[in-house]
């Protein structure tokens, strides 16, 4: 009994120990994090700044940067960060030089932070927290995340339910772990490097998103840190240690047309607890830090695809140190995140990794996955260089402007005008370049893709165990409609808009060898002609043409091919939507609205996702529940066996698509979905096959009027233009003074080549006008011929050359004055030497 009571007394007294660390710890904080200090807090409620608040800073530690974010009432702490008044503070972690050298912990290490680790609940603080992993570059510092709900429907768990939460299983997260060198400084517009290593790093919190537009970013949108200093990866794994079998890893790339996104919007807790595979997120630069292309030596372009490229090799290299298996890598992700995963499927550099991909809503042969127009790219960047007031005179002065003179925010938060284009920026095909060793980086670091990525599947040019998963949405365009705020509130689409819109798109995609019949057939092909003028079937039609051109068509001709390449290929098309959601009819199912699915939304924290979506725990319905789980049960299957129904799903299952019967999976319920196929074959044959043939050829675009053969473009030319030019200078000069000199020569020769004769009056003293009997002379007067007596040379004084005493034999013709004979005779002349200068009388 007394054994008992004892029991009863100890477990009582844990219960109250934690309960009162609980209301201590949770007193301090609302619901987002941001009270720090207790209710006598004398600085009342903490809003960290954000991106583009003068006041925001980032801080580095062991080579690795950390937000400014931290809830650190975890250690009853004073002030806010950087305040002399905080205790506990390990003064190991410096701000920057950015900031105010003020030390502050890291992560999930100066508090409980709920966007990391969820929920707090009363138990939260004695769990084990802490999970360390050695891997080639280094030590790891993680920690786990307790998860409170189960996916499987069998489970009939549902929040609420139970008058006490239990944990249902729990993920080992490790945040920010970098993968490449900061690409700050020499780095920026360069292919990313390899890190050097580490001893130990704290991946306890997300790296800072790649600079973006200020709009996507806020904690509220899920974006709280940017800096230039951004390739992080992120690794949710079940498990750590020793396993029987290594996991498949699933190596998710964001979308967000290669402008926008961050790896942290994707939270892989619940795919990788309850499916037991490894799940990979990457950040990777964008807009024109990531993709900015001159076409030539000064910024061949592809950074931020190169990026991909090195954070997949990494993850090759060292994620059997988290359990995944190596040879089982999946790349998976929408829109640009899809186009990526297409074209690291062929890139000579990593096609052998790729064994699988799964391309949500996007395709490597869509027009902005893969700019093969030169021009098209350098007049995107000279457009993208006016905004923001650098000089376009060459692509030298354009790139170093931008690379010297203007900041990461600048370059990332400068937008182009719509005339530019849907996606201005994105990978381009190699230009054909030899760019110059720099330190660090190699002619083999640049070069991404030679040829068009067609090109190379139809030779064969990937992976031959390769398996390929495509998915499109019935609405993929609605976003174009919603997003602009310029038709709400009714989001209304007149003829006169639609037909706008149309001429707009032909002038835009570069359709100018035949513009009015390219806008003709398209706005025949995309006219409801049973009512052509009612308002709903016009944006409905609007919505379409745009998701055919963009996702739909480029996705067909993707699966096509690999189906000629005898690749196992499966398809789905989602006709259904997230019910919670209450969208609008005409934008229920739009681009990429399977993420929320995909990432096990409905059986996770709210305080995972951004404020800004205002989920709530039980606003899933019974169908959302069961599509999160079918979305994540399908991709891991894929990821584990190459078929994404291995076992039925919910009594659903995928077929193989042959080419003739490209079949898919119409995605409606979990329990009212059929196989059906040919998804808009007319619709796609007609942006692949027909237009092509209306427009003749896609014109590619103009040349920059500035830029000429001549033109130097970096340094080392401006250095060998200057010596080419000061060396052509000199020959030039030197010509001239030959010139000059041969000229003077001959003047000073017209008194020794034999047409002037001079003697001294003083026969003792003069010139000896004496030549061989062959010689002329020719005098003002003509002169009587001498035959008879010697003729008497003076050598003393003689101007006489060596060429005067090889004259010519005569000729019948003279100059005037008469011809004679010399016959050795001594005469004088009127010529004078006065102080060594011949002098004549005339």
């Amino acid at each position: 009994m007394a054994r008992l009571c004892k029991q009863v007394v100890w477990d009582f007294l844990k219960v109250f120990v934690c309960c009162e660390l609980y209301v201590k710890f949770a007193s301090g904080q609302n619901n987002q994090g941001d009270v720090y200090y207790g209710q006598n807090n004398p600085y009342q409620t903490y809003n960290p700044p954000e991106p583009g608040d003068r006041d925001y800073r980032t801080f580095t530690y062991n080579n690795r940067r950390y937000s400014q974010y931290q809830p650190n009432t975890y250690y009853n702490s004073r002030g806010q960060p950087g305040d002399p008044r905080r205790v506990n503070q390990d003064p190991r972690f410096k701000y920057d030089q950015q900031g105010n050298q003020e030390p502050i912990y890291p992560g999930v290490l100066g508090g409980w932070r709920e966007d990391l680790q969820g929920k707090m609940r009363p138990d939260s603080i004695i769990k084990e927290r802490d999970v360390f992993v050695r891997t080639r570059h280094g030590e790891v510092q993680g920690f786990k995340v307790y998860l409170y709900d189960n996916p499987d429907p069998d489970s009939l768990y549902r929040p609420g339910s139970e008058s006490i939460e239990r944990e249902m299983g729990k993920t080992i997260v490790f945040l920010g772990i970098p993968y490449a060198m900061p690409p700050i400084n020499e780095g920026r517009f360069r292919p990313p490097k390899s890190h050097k290593g580490w001893q130990l790093i704290q991946a306890t919190d997300f790296g800072p998103a790649c600079p973006q537009p200020i709009k996507y970013t806020g904690a509220s949108k899920g974006v709280r840190d940017m800096d230039e200093d951004c390739l992080y990866l992120n690794i949710f794994t079940p498990t750590i240690g020793s396993v029987a079998e290594k996991l498949p890893v699933m190596f998710y790339i964001h979308g967000g047309d290669f402008t926008h996104g961050a790896s942290n919007l994707f939270p892989g807790h619940i795919l990788a607890t309850f499916y037991e595979v490894v799940v990979v997120t990457i950040n990777y630069r964008l807009g024109a830090l990531g993709f900015l292309s001159t076409g030539d030596i000064n910024s061949p372009g592809n950074y931020g695809i190169l990026d991909q490229a090195m954070a997949l090799q990494w993850v090759y290299d060292n994620i059997e140190f988290f359990n995944g298996n190596r040879d089982k890598i999946t790349l998976f992700g929408p829109g640009a995140g899809a186009a990526s995963a297409g074209l690291l499927m062929v890139a000579p550099q990593t096609r052998h990794i790729v064994t699988k991909v799964i391309a949500q809503s996007g395709s490597a042969l869509a027009d902005a996955a893969f700019v093969i127009d030169k021009y098209r790219a350098q007049n995107t960047s000279r457009v993208f260089g006016q905004l923001l007031g650098c000089s376009i005179e060459s692509s030298w002065k354009l790139v170093n402007c931008m690379k010297q003179g203007r900041s990461f925010y600048e370059l990332g938060n400068a937008e182009f005008p719509p005339q530019v284009g849907f996606f201005p920026w994105g990978p381009v095909i190699d230009m054909n370049v030899t760019v110059p060793y720099y330190e660090g980086w190699y002619e083999k670091d640049w070069h991404f893709i030679k040829d068009l990525p067609e090109n190379l599947i139809r030779k064969g040019q990937f992976n031959r165990g390769l398996q390929y998963m495509a998915g499109v949405t019935l609405q993929e365009a609605a976003y174009f409609v919603s997003e602009n705020s310029s038709l709400a509130p009714d989001f209304r689409i007149t003829r006169e808009f639609f037909d706008q819109k149309i001429r707009e798109f032909v002038l835009r995609y570069n359709y100018t060898l035949n513009p009015n019949g390219t806008y003709e057939a398209i706005k025949y092909m995309y006219t409801y002609w049973p009512d052509p003028n009612n308002e709903t079937l016009i944006r409905d039609q609007y919505i379409n043409m745009l998701s055919d051109f963009l996702y739909v068509a480029p996705n067909d001709k993707m699966v096509k091919l690999l189906i000629e390449q005898d690749v196992p290929v499966y398809m789905y098309v989602l006709n259904t939507t997230v019910e919670s959601f209450n969208l609008p009819h005409w934008a229920r199912i739009p681009h990429d609205i399977e993420h929320y699915l995909l990432c096990g939304a409905p059986f996770m924290d709210v305080e995972f996702f951004p404020p800004k979506l205002r989920f709530t725990r039980n606003q899933w319905t019974n169908n959302d529940r069961n599509m999160s789980h079918f979305f994540m049960k399908a991709y891991s299957d894929f990821a584990r066996y190459g078929n994404p129904s291995h076992t039925q799903i919910l009594g659903l299952h995928f077929e193989l698509a042959t080419m003739g019967q490209i079949k898919y999976l119409n995605i409606n319920t979990t329990y009212n979905s059929t196989i059906l196929w040919n998804y808009r074959q007319t619709e796609s044959a007609f942006w692949s096959q027909y237009l092509p043939t209306v427009v003749g050829h896609l014109v590619p675009t103009y040349p920059p009027t500035t830029e000429f053969w001549w033109e130097p473009r970096e340094p080392l030319q401006i250095a060998f233009w200057s010596m080419s030019a000061g060396c052509l200078f000199l020959i030039v000069l030197v010509v001239v003074c030959c010139m000059l000199w041969r000229n003077a020569k001959r003047q000073s020769d017209r008194y020794y080549n034999g047409e002037l004769f001079l003697q001294e009056n003083d026969p003792d003293s003069g010139v000896d006008n004496a030549r061989g009997a062959e010689m002329y002379e020719y005098t003002d007067k003509p002169r009587v011929v001498q035959t008879t007596g010697p003729a008497r040379t003076i050598s003393t004084n003689s101007f006489r050359t060596e060429s005067a005493a090889s004259l010519k034999e005569p000729t019948s013709e003279g100059r005037k004055g008469t011809p004679l004979m010399t016959t050795r005779k001594v005469s004088k002349s009127k010529t004078q030497l006065i102080q060594g200068v011949p002098q004549t009388d005339v």
